[in-house]
């Protein structure tokens, strides 16, 4: 089982959890007493109502601990196209919350440079070794799924404006790197090894669920339905998601 992210929520996560799906006091003690074992917080985290409570106004998600609202928001996402293994979410949600923080994005760059190509971080791959590879493989991959995922709108302006590289070359980048890591890392972090054969066979519909939910609730953009929106998710988003996006 691959749950890093599940394993760090806080107890006020947990409060929350017994609050929003406890309808007595009675309820809410008994949710959360059950609510620390690995197995019972995992089908607990499953209930729509908890998501829709991280949409309320107060934004009540600022309470939360980052791990518990991206596994929710993950989930949710994946969910809707039937594709959210509790494994591949929780990777993915760890993913959310190293990048939350943009300083993530520059760890890798030159001192006084903050500015990191995909074909940088491709030829480190040949200064390192073995193990070392593996790690700048999954980082490459979870760079790429990141900023597909989340900042779709920057890819396509960019490459519109600038000639940079379209979506399809972020996939492209994103799949090899997760399936390279994936064949390796038995030797290195056998729990992850079916989570990034995931990542490496269904890129595109995993990104594609991101994007969905990133419109539709995140609005980083505040256009939600402006034409350049709907025709950016027309161009890049396969076609079921490109439908549940305009339902939402």
């Amino acid at each position: 089982m691959y749950f890093k992210t599940r394993a760090l929520l806080t107890q006020v996560d947990l409060e929350f959890i017994s609050q929003s799906l406890g309808g007595t006091a009675a309820e809410r003690k008994a949710i959360l007493e059950i609510a620390g074992e690995p197995e019972t917080v995992t089908e607990l985290l499953h209930d729509p109502r908890l998501f829709q409570r991280t949409t309320t106004v107060p934004p009540v998600f600022l309470s939360l601990s980052p791990h518990l609202y991206f596994y929710l928001f993950v989930y949710r996402a994946l969910e809707h196209k039937h594709i959210a293994d509790d494994d591949l979410v929780d990777y993915v949600a760890g993913v959310c919350v190293e990048f939350r923080s943009a300083e993530s994005f520059w760890q890798l760059s030159s001192p006084g440079d903050k500015t990191v190509y995909a074909v940088d971080l491709m030829n480190l791959l040949g200064e390192v070794d073995k193990h070392q590879q593996y790690y700048v493989r999954r980082f490459i991959g979870n760079v790429s799924l990141f900023l597909t995922g989340f900042f779709p709108d920057f890819i396509v302006q960019r490459n519109r404006k600038r000639g940079a590289p379209p979506m399809r070359y972020y996939e492209a980048i994103g799949r090899s790197q997760y399936e390279t890591a994936a064949t390796d890392s038995p030797a290195y972090d056998a729990d992850a090894a079916p989570v990034l054969t995931t990542l490496a066979e269904r890129f595109v519909e995993i990104r594609s669920a991101i994007n969905v939910y990133t419109d539709a609730y995140l609005s980083l953009n505040n256009q939600k339905r402006s034409i350049e929106i709907i025709e950016r998710q027309a161009a890049t988003l396969d076609e079921e998601s490109f439908r549940q996006s305009l339902e939402l």
